[in-house]
């Protein structure tokens, strides 16, 4: 509520000072910013095949929160577990990202071709986040190396 008093207040000013064209638009960009909603939700809430991959990887985990967050058009869901890890969910349900620093994500999550570079190219280093989308993965590796694959599964960059 707040948030909406404010922009009203910066509308009427900018209405007595500027053209009407401008203010409206000021109005829309500051109503826009103004709708991002972070909220505190029930695993029941999630997605399906989040509920599934949670059933199914992490029965055994504790989750201490699980959040929707609206920003605009999109819709994200954040897990947070007892240990620290962190998991993200898309709009649909599928698994976005996973943090699992210091420790090491777990095995079920990591593509087959990744972990296999992984362990053949760097012997003892761990991934300990993973992130997927459209054009590929991104993972993070205990020894400060972040390799990016593209969606066949190759290596596209390693930056440190």
């Amino acid at each position: 509520m707040f948030c909406l008093t404010k922009v009203l207040h910066v509308f009427i000013m900018i209405m007595k000072r500027t053209k009407r064209f401008l203010a409206a638009m000021l109005l829309v960009l500051v109503s826009v910013a103004c709708t991002g909603q972070d909220r505190v939700i029930s695993v029941g809430d999630l997605p399906k095949p989040a509920r599934e991959l949670l059933n199914e990887h992490f029965k055994d985990k504790q989750i201490a929160l699980v959040q929707k967050d609206k920003d605009g058009l999109r819709t994200n869901y954040d897990i947070v577990f007892s240990d620290g890890m962190k998991m993200e969910f898309d709009s649909k349900g599928e698994w976005t990202e996973i943090d699992s620093k210091p420790q090491a994500v777990p095995a079920a999550m990591v593509p087959k071709a990744i972990a296999d570079y992984v362990a053949k190219t760097y012997p003892g280093a761990r991934i300990q986040q993973i992130d997927r989308d459209r054009r590929g993965y991104e993972v993070e590796l205990s020894n400060g190396l972040d390799v990016k694959f593209n969606k066949k599964l190759k290596v596209v960059s390693v930056d440190d």
